[in-house]
């Protein structure tokens, strides 16, 4: 594929990406478990990047329409992906916390006009749209954010509701009005205005995602939530400590209050091997099913359609060393996605609770959420 003088990454097969082995038996259970499966990825970028990530600026700057992993999502088996929309905001910062809603507005926008020519992708808003689409033989795409960069004005988070916005994240990395990200040295808990955009929230039906706030703002927001909220895209920090993951008494809490907690698989996130696979990302998994029991575990992958450690690399800064792996091996793309349900089976972990892992979990927590 390719847009105005600059190729885009290929959907499938960009690289090398191995397939999770399972015998006779197991082979019989994933073809029986994907013959049910209502696959949901509760935050997934699958925008399409160029294939060179140093132009990645000259890009979103040149182009007024975006293309979007179609193919990489049907490859994947996904019923169901969310857009985690926000590449679009490097337009006019260098701080993904600091985008402009205009910038994220028009994403949104565009990413719905172009779904609504796809005869087989359609847009859905909860439970029971993404279940009609799964039964009509449609991806669904749900419109989320990686967060609300509403500044400090309410009614946007009303304006993104029409648009069909039913997760978001309250910050990025950074502090914003409504509370602190992760990465703030001195980090607070909610604002005043915060708890007034976390209430408007509840009410609209839109999912409040914590996967990017301080432990104070997210511990603060699942206690005043009114609804169970939700870690889209995290995993643990007692395998794994460093800024992408959270800590036992977060993942506790959420969960005790009825919310979900949802597995990321970004390449060195969960491992510094240089050839990095699904398997650490499956242990995140296993340890997230023992802590918070299985009910309120979720894949979250976090997955881009492109060079993820490019985008780390040329968008976020990130050093050599910081990224040991050129890709997570079995896991690297939206393409990828049926690897998880292959490796949970490989894992011991039973069609029952497969099934709710892989998206009866995520239903379920629309229904009880979202309007």
């Amino acid at each position: 594929m390719t847009t105005p003088g600059i190729p885009l990454a290929r959907e499938v097969g960009r690289v090398p990406s191995s397939t999770v082995p399972l015998d006779r038996d197991e082979e019989t259970r994933f073809e029986r478990i994907m013959d049910q499966a209502v696959m949901i990825d509760v935050h997934q970028h699958p925008f399409v990047l160029p294939d060179d990530m140093d132009r990645f600026i000259e890009f979103l700057r040149t182009n007024d329409r975006y293309h979007y992993g179609y193919a990489a999502a049907e490859a994947g088996g996904w019923s169901t992906v969310t857009t985690a929309s926000a590449f679009s905001g490097f337009k006019s910062t260098t701080d993904m916390s600091f985008m402009e809603y205009e910038d994220i507005a028009a994403e949104v926008g565009g990413m719905l006009a172009d779904v609504a020519q796809q005869g087989s992708v359609v847009r859905v808003t909860n439970a029971e749209e993404i279940l009609s689409a799964r039964q009509q033989g449609k991806i669904g795409f749900l419109p989320t954010l990686e967060h609300l960069a509403i500044g400090n004005r309410i009614e946007r988070v009303d304006a993104l509701y029409g648009m069909g916005v039913r997760l978001a994240g309250i910050t990025y990395n950074r502090r914003n009005f409504i509370g602190d990200g992760q990465t703030e040295r001195n980090p607070g808990g909610l604002s005043d205005f915060g708890v007034q955009v976390v209430h408007r929230m509840n009410d609209l039906g839109m999912a409040v995602d914590l996967s990017h706030a301080s432990t104070p703002t997210a511990m603060d927001a699942i206690e005043i939530s009114r609804a169970p909220t939700v870690f889209s895209h995290n995993a643990s920090y007692t395998l794994r400590p460093n800024g992408r993951t959270r800590k036992d008494e977060e993942l506790l809490a959420c969960a005790r209050y009825g919310g979900l907690v949802c597995i990321t698989a970004v390449p060195n996130s969960l491992s510094d091997d240089p050839e990095q696979d699904i398997e650490c990302v499956l242990d995140h998994y296993d340890y997230m099913v023992n802590l918070v029991g299985v009910d309120h575990v979720g894949i979250g992958t976090d997955t881009t359609v492109g060079d993820h450690v490019g985008f780390h690399r040329v968008l976020l800064g990130r050093t050599p060393d910081m990224l040991p792996a050129p890709y997570l091996n079995g896991l690297e793309s939206p393409a990828d996605g049926k690897n998880i349900v292959r490796g949970l089976i490989r894992r011991g972990h039973s069609d029952e609770d497969v099934l709710k892992i892989i998206g009866g979990n995520a239903l379920d927590y629309f229904r009880r959420v979202m309007a």
